[in-house]
């Protein structure tokens, strides 16, 4: 073929023109067919991890139930593992000054026992307010008398669930619990810290009620007849009392806690610093909270009038 006839575009030369050119289709990456073995790859992996980790949790269920406990609700319950967000403690007075908390708005709003709760407490000075009777920290439902009767709790307030108060000057803690033959039932915690802050834990059953200090179980008291069906709002100390301690993260679970749990228990206690800021300090708690421990006797009936710091208190807890 001459190179005329080539070039002309002669049917052989368009032919053998088009045959000699080579054409460029460009790289069009990985084919659709490997593409679509890759992520059939990937969901078989991923199904295989997915299905390892059903098999391991259903594992860890069974032992959690019928061997040894793996998940746990909050700290100190048992279990290894602890869950978020199945605490079920309401926490109150965390931020703000200790206000009356309606009843209605308490997680135990319709139980008089079967309950739990922590509050942290700082008694600025146990001699501030004079009284020949218990004053008030705390307390549950009830009435308080206009004019006490005696000078007992059940002499000061009718028909209460649960009452904190501090002793007479004196820094010994008693809490009680009125039961339905109207009888108190007592706990008395001497010698709690004054000027430091500690945490006060109870644990109200129907038969019995604990008493904690710092997490530490000091005394159980069990009941000689059933809690009064009392229920009510939930005081903090109020009036001529106020001066005389300050009250912070009061937290109700409307369960039974273990003692590892009231320990464990969040949130954290506060500082001094912390819970007694712009708190004024006097002479007298100064004195006392750097004093030694006095006894006074009284004939007939010993009255001891005791001062002790934290930093002692937790000492002999030791």
């Amino acid at each position: 073929m001459s190179v005329e006839n080539y070039f002309k575009g002669t049917s052989s030369g368009t032919n053998m023109g088009r045959s000699i050119i080579p054409t460029y289709t460009g790289y069009t990456g990985i084919s659709s067919n490997t593409s679509s073995k890759m992520w059939d790859y990937m969901k078989q992996g991923l199904a295989y991890i997915v299905g390892i980790a059903i098999i391991i949790f259903i594992i860890m269920l069974f032992i959690h139930f019928f061997i040894t406990p793996i998940f746990s609700a909050q700290p100190g319950a048992p279990g290894i593992l602890t869950l978020p967000g199945l605490d079920n403690g309401v926490l109150f007075w965390n931020k703000s000054s200790p206000e009356m908390i309606l009843n209605s708005v308490l997680p135990i709003q319709n139980m008089e026992y079967g309950y739990s709760f922590i509050m942290d407490i700082f008694i600025i000075n146990p001699h501030v307010q004079f009284s020949n009777r218990p004053r008030i920290l705390f307390r549950r439902g009830g009435t308080l008398l206009p004019t006490p009767t005696g000078d007992q709790i059940s002499g000061m307030i009718e028909n209460y669930n649960i009452v904190g108060a501090l002793l007479p000057a004196a820094n010994d803690l008693l809490i009680s619990v009125l039961n339905t033959s109207n009888n108190t039932e007592n706990v008395l915690i001497p010698n709690v810290p004054v000027q430091e802050p500690f945490r006060l834990g109870v644990v109200f059953m129907n038969q019995a009620l604990e008493v904690y200090i710092n997490g530490h179980l000091m005394k159980t008291r069990a009941f000689s007849a059933p809690p009064k069906s009392v229920k009510g709002n939930f005081y903090p100390l109020n009036g001529k009392e106020t001066p005389l301690a300050k009250l912070q993260n009061f937290k109700v679970w409307p369960s039974i806690l273990t003692s590892p749990e009231i320990r464990y228990a969040k949130p954290d206690m506060p500082s001094a610093s912390e819970i007694g800021s712009n708190m004024p300090q006097t002479s007298m708690c100064s004195s006392s909270s750097n004093s030694s421990t006095t006894t006074t006797s009284t004939t007939g009936n010993a009255v001891t009038n005791r001062t002790i710091t934290g930093k002692r208190f937790l000492n002999t807890m030791g």
